[in-house]
């Protein structure tokens, strides 16, 4: 199971939806807050019924040291809500702990009050960052070409073999 990340959530933003309250991660996400109870009806059917690619997610991981992620995504977001339990899904399947990917939520004018936001220069949700030893070398956004684990493997591969 994916190791819980045990750093709160910067910022949170309160909205009204048919008369209840609803929080909205904006800022660094726990991987936690996709499973309690307030989010957990909306992202883990999805993680539990996704299936990843297994030969995608084995040539992922053979590159698995020299990558990391970062997700941005919008609570409000239907896109987000699709595809980002397939996201966690694939981490979870590459085996990459907290330290290869990051979550980060943005409000519905896909802001976020963090040091760094505006140089990753987001536009749509979700978008997933693809890193190699640090550096980016492309982008996933919205939705998926083949499948995500593909897509990113495609990114992966691009860079390796220019």
């Amino acid at each position: 199971m994916l190791r819980f990340l045990l750093i709160l959530t910067l910022s949170s933003i309160k909205i009204v939806a048919q008369g209840q309250h609803v929080s909205i991660p904006v800022g660094r996400i726990a991987n936690h807050m996709f499973f309690g109870k307030q989010h957990g009806p909306i992202f883990e059917p999805g993680f539990k019924a996704y299936e990843p690619k297994k030969e995608a997610i084995q040539r992922l991981k053979a590159q698995k040291k020299k990558l990391s992620f970062k997700c941005v995504l919008g609570f409000w977001c239907e896109d987000s809500k699709i595809h980002v339990p397939a996201f966690l899904k694939i981490m979870d399947a590459m085996g990459m702990g907290e330290e290869g990917y990051r979550m980060y939520g943005v409000d519905e004018n896909k802001q976020a009050a963090f040091e760094g936001f505006n140089a990753l220069r987001i536009e749509f949700v979700p978008t997933i960052i693809v890193y190699f030893e640090g550096a980016e070398i492309g982008r996933w956004v919205e939705t998926p070409n083949e499948s995500i684990e593909e897509d990113l493997l495609r990114i992966v591969e691009r860079h390796l073999n220019p």
